[in-house]
């Protein structure tokens, strides 16, 4: 095994857990967000703050700290629209991952096991198919590599392709460090403790409004 083939297995096993990282911290802030809204509403009934003159004069202020749920897109006949895909990576790396999944496809296609009797074995193959697809073409690059190396499968040159995986993690790691300031993470973060809600509500008033309580 070269020593650009170690660093690449390495990498590719630090995207998998960035990944999973910012699948966590994006699950957990989904309902973070409410139990933000929910804390800060009761916490100005319970302190007489004028809610309702603070949310009207500072929607913008409020709606960067607090997102509010995206109203999915639909069609002329009502159907959601899909999310749009991310921006694709540079076409050098693209024909990388292209050929990795060709290779993918060669493998493990369900074709490949029409005509046989589905054992676990195969049952886990074509499970890992679906999942190879649905990555590549989602782009999630750490469970798509992690697939492949799962297979056996590498790509023929690493030059290049080890630097995009460091700037992906790079990424993705700022990624998690900003949401992780959100104050419905620090929410979060406070567990059952109300006395540490309280505080997190009082910062949030004086940064965005100059009110103290």
């Amino acid at each position: 095994m070269s020593l650009m083939e170690i660093r690449y297995r390495k990498l590719v096993k630090e995207l998998v857990f960035v990944y999973t990282e910012l699948e966590y911290v994006n699950e957990v802030l989904k309902q973070a967000h409410s139990d933000f809204e929910a804390h800060y509403q009761q916490y100005c009934k319970n302190n007489d703050i004028p809610i309702s003159d603070l949310n009207k004069k500072h929607k913008t202020r409020i709606e960067k700290v607090i997102p509010q749920p995206k109203k999915p897109e639909v069609d002329e006949d009502g159907v959601v629209k899909p999310e749009p895909l991310p921006d694709p990576p540079p076409n050098k790396i693209q024909k990388v991952f292209t050929k990795m999944y060709r290779m993918v496809t060669r493998k493990i296609h369900p074709d490949k096991f029409s005509n046989r009797e589905i054992t676990p074995e195969i049952e886990e193959r074509i499970e890992m198919f679906k999942g190879a697809t649905t990555s590549y073409n989602s782009r999630n690059w750490g469970k798509f590599l992690d697939i492949c190396e799962k297979l056996d499968i590498l790509p023929t040159r690493y030059d290049g392709i080890n630097s995009i995986i460091r700037d992906e993690i790079s990424n993705i790691n700022k990624d998690i460090v900003s949401k992780k300031k959100a104050f419905s993470w620090k929410i979060f973060e406070c567990d059952e403790d109300e006395s540490c809600k309280d505080k997190v509500i009082e910062s949030f008033l004086y940064q965005l409004f100059k009110y103290k309580v």
